[in-house]
């Protein structure tokens, strides 16, 4: 009698032993890809300074195009990339160039940190008085720095949807006032 009972998981093991072969070649395989892979393809569909540190003073939903090229280290962590984020209401529309750094990884999930250079279409500083009782500055300078993080699931070894966010501003690193501007929204990855 006990071994009637053992007996199905027994019969199971080979499938069980299967199933996590293939499921770490898939891991494998699908970094393999992501770190091997010359080129990435990134378009999004993003809600324009509507992120936590945005003000709200510009709106649309903006398209974002990218292109993540072959990693220049080893570890295939540091990806330089370059993008354009367009708005189409006439509001600030802007282009970047900078890196993804590879922070976290795991056979499903990642998280990249970015750092660029952006140029930008949106008004520069305004008059001292609309700055100071209205928190509407328009920007400080035409090209500033952006910051972001993508949080990303992968659909297949070439195919990710991600959660993306970025911030671009100067504030606390070149003098004078600006108002910033976040974007937030999804991002389709395509590795090729």
């Amino acid at each position: 009698m006990p071994n009637r009972l053992h007996r199905p998981l027994v019969e199971h093991l080979p499938g069980l032993w299967l199933a996590i072969a293939l499921s770490l070649h898939a891991s494998a395989y699908a970094t393999e890809i992501d770190r091997n892979s010359k080129r990435t393809l990134a378009i999004g569909v993003i809600a324009h300074d509507r992120g936590p540190a945005g003000d709200h003073h510009e709106n649309g939903v903006d398209l974002n195009l990218e292109v993540l090229f072959a990693p220049i280290d080893l570890a295939g962590t540091l990806r330089p990339h370059l993008g354009a984020t367009l708005n189409f209401v006439g509001d600030t529309s802007m282009a970047y160039a900078g890196l993804s750094f590879r922070v976290r990884e795991t056979r499903q999930w990642f998280a990249d940190l970015l750092l660029s250079v952006a140029a930008h279409d949106g008004p520069l500083h305004k008059d001292p008085e609309g700055c100071r009782l209205y928190s509407d500055c328009g920007f400080g300078i035409r090209v500033m720095p952006r910051f972001g993080l993508e949080i990303g699931y992968r659909l297949s070894p070439a195919k990710s949807i991600t959660l993306f966010l970025d911030h671009m501003s100067h504030k606390w690193i070149i003098g004078g006032e600006n108002e910033g501007l976040d974007h937030i929204g999804v991002r389709y990855l395509r590795a090729w």
